[in-house]
């Protein structure tokens, strides 16, 4: 099951809109300009969709997990990922509540974003923060991810996280989107979204954010596991 912190965490990657077209000649540029460039990106997102593709490699299995679907965001944070691929799940941020909707097994996971304890990286989806203040960032050589062009922004939080250990962000060279999050845990294992599709400012509907559990659906808070 991916975590809520997970989910949450590669939004902020994936948010970084395409709305530029790409010169005919691209210019290098250093590190401290890239980031800028995707900051002032995102900075300028109200809304966006896309299709989105994830592999999860397990490191001590060596075993590969294949999803696939929907993802729609919204400042301030709101998104909603539908997945189709391997079988139907719904994860939705509100606002005010996180829910993991797992039609297959009749339930749903709610949690209270006043309570829950999400990564720094949130505050991008929230319309705060910044890249460079949150993260060391350094070129990244891992050429796995990405095409030949393509920038490759590595993270590691200057904070400690328990959830994540680094990611790697892939920038396109000519409208600086980002098309690519690589996470990697504290136990190994990468996730790996791929963003295809996107429609920056698209205008999304603030009804593509409300959700309620439909009737049987069995509601657990998570909040209130393991408290008296």
């Amino acid at each position: 099951m991916v975590t809520f912190s997970l989910i949450l965490l590669l939004a902020a990657g994936a948010a970084a809109p395409a709305s530029a077209p790409a010169q005919a000649k691209l210019v290098r540029l250093d590190l401290p300009a890239v980031v800028a460039r995707v900051q002032s990106r995102y900075d300028q997102a109200k809304d966006f969709q896309a299709h989105f593709t994830q592999n999860y490699s397990r490191s001590v299995v060596g075993r590969v997990t294949v999803s696939a679907g929907q993802v729609h965001f919204k400042k301030p944070g709101r998104m909603r990922w539908d997945y189709d691929k391997p079988e139907a799940r719904m994860f939705l941020s509100n606002g005010q509540f996180l829910w993991l909707y797992e039609p297959s097994e009749k339930q749903a996971f709610k949690q209270d974003l006043k309570t829950s304890q999400l990564p720094a990286a949130l505050a991008f989806l929230l319309g705060k923060g910044r890249i460079a203040d949150e993260f060391e960032v350094a070129w990244s050589s891992d050429a796995r991810f990405g095409r030949p062009d393509d920038y490759r922004l590595s993270l590691r939080p200057k904070q400690p996280q328990a959830t994540y250990k680094s990611i790697v962000f892939v920038v396109d060279a000519g409208d600086f989107s980002v098309r690519e999050s690589v996470l990697v845990d504290q136990q190994g294992n990468v996730n790996h979204f791929v963003f295809s599709d996107l429609k920056i400012n698209a205008k999304v509907s603030d009804e593509v954010f409300r959700w309620s559990p439909p009737a049987g659906v069995r509601v657990i808070d998570t909040g209130k596991l393991g408290k008296p």
